[in-house]
């Protein structure tokens, strides 16, 4: 019973772990709310995205047309041609999920399973020296 506990104990800290690392690497960055994506691209406000608006906003990045329909494809669950709210925004937690299991793996480097406390110390390590040194500016 006891080693249970703390297998379960040691996945909770990884994954405050891994949120804290994340929150850390993002810190600065704008956070992108899906509604309020989902809202400017729908352009005509019908609470739905077209292809062609989907399209409109993003070819403003110049972003190749067949990209952009094999995303609207895959975020198009019901086939229906257009985009509801809920398969926008459901795409969005999906990649979440993805990015965490993402980062689990790449902090498991023995592949077990579990991450141990050298695991988590040598990506900490890794990922505080991967990051550009800001020089301080004196006011």
């Amino acid at each position: 019973m006891i080693l249970k506990t703390a297998k379960v104990s040691l996945l909770v800290v990884t994954l405050c772990s891994i949120s804290f690392v994340n929150a850390q690497e993002k810190k600065g960055r704008k956070k992108h709310d899906p509604e309020k994506i989902f809202q400017k691209l729908d352009t005509n406000e019908d609470g739905a995205l077209t292809l062609e608006e989907f399209k409109d906003q993003r070819q403003r990045k110049e972003i190749k047309a067949e990209i952009i329909e094999d995303r609207f494809k895959e975020l198009d669950t019901d086939t229906n041609g257009s985009l509801s709210l809920e398969e926008f925004t459901t795409r969005k937690k999906l990649s979440k999920e993805e990015r965490i299991e993402k980062r689990f793996a790449e902090m498991d480097a023995d592949g077990n399973g579990t991450i141990n406390k050298e695991e988590y110390k040598a990506f900490v390590e890794e990922k505080q020296a991967q990051r550009p040194k800001h020089k301080r500016r004196r006011h």
